[in-house]
């Protein structure tokens, strides 16, 4: 069904399937190159005076920093849609990303372990008074289960504070640029899949799923951070290796760092279910 691909759009739309990559690197159109690099240089750290920090610790100190903030707002652009969302990272999670396919809005909800795509036309007409099909990752017997699954798997990866944790040992220093209106260092970093998936909290069956799919285009992925003098994740972008060549990358923007509120779930009467669609 057209609904279930949307799932896989909405991942690869948000730079989610980051750790699938094998080579390349993007940057921000915004973004005014400096120059310099390697993990021996380093770069100035958020109320430390002038002092100095190691890519590593720069990017472990941002992780603090967003694992601390626990929500923002997402702004995507480039690859095949644009789109934001709204991401609360620390519990309760939440994960509101609106976006438009074919030139048709999207919308896609993960709450808990409960995920909600929000109801096309056509999907309304055949369920009178609903808004959202949902999807749970408990249901593994079909499909859904495992688009489902796989969304939670992905929205877990998003976690900037796991990614910037992930990519902190090999991270190196590309330069200073300018990304929407503010400085920013700019870092390159090769990460393993396998570190990314260890810092997942998933069922052993669904790791060991998703981390068989990710292994398949490659053991490492590469992607670029912006960090603000703040220590404040302000961009990540990574290129898509199945995209044509010359296709723009994947680059999502942070923004309204801690200000993000939780999204609730749907009321019960706004939902239905795939196997009532199925039905019909």
């Amino acid at each position: 069904m057209r609904a279930l691909r949307t799932v896989a759009v909405a991942c690869l739309a948000l730079g989610a399937l980051t750790a699938c990559s094998s080579s390349g690197s993007g940057s921000s159109t915004d973004a005014k190159p400096g120059t310099g690099n390697g993990a021996s240089q380093s770069a100035p750290a958020a109320g430390k005076g002038g002092a100095k920090l190691a890519p590593k610790e720069a990017l472990l100190a941002s992780a603090a920093v967003m694992d601390k903030a626990g929500s923002a707002k997402l702004v995507v652009k480039g690859g095949d849609s644009d789109g934001t969302a709204d991401y609360v990272w620390k519990a309760p999670a939440s994960f509101l990303l609106e976006m438009q396919e074919d030139g048709k809005p999207v919308k896609v909800l993960f709450v808990g372990d409960q995920m909600y795509i929000g109801a096309t036309e056509d999907m309304a007409a055949l369920a009178p008074g609903k808004k959202w099909m949902s999807l749970s990752t408990k249901d593994s017997s079909g499909e859904a289960g495992v688009e489902a699954g796989t969304f939670a798997a992905m929205m877990q990866l998003m976690n900037p504070s796991v990614q910037l944790a992930a990519a902190a040992p090999t991270a190196t220093l590309v330069g200073t640029e300018t990304v929407g209106g503010q400085s920013a260092t700019h870092y390159r970093s090769e990460i393993k899949v396998d570190d990314q998936i260890a810092k997942m909290n998933l069922d052993p069956a669904l790791k060991a799923q998703v981390q068989a799919e990710l292994q398949k285009k490659g053991s490492t992925s590469t992607v670029d951070l912006w960090i603000n003098d703040k220590n404040e994740l302000v961009q990540q972008s990574s290129a898509d290796p199945e995209a044509a060549a010359g296709a723009a990358p994947e680059v999502i923007s942070y923004t309204e760092l801690g200000a993000v509120k939780a999204t609730a779930a749907p009321a019960a009467g706004e939902v239905f279910s795939l196997s009532d669609l199925m039905q019909q």
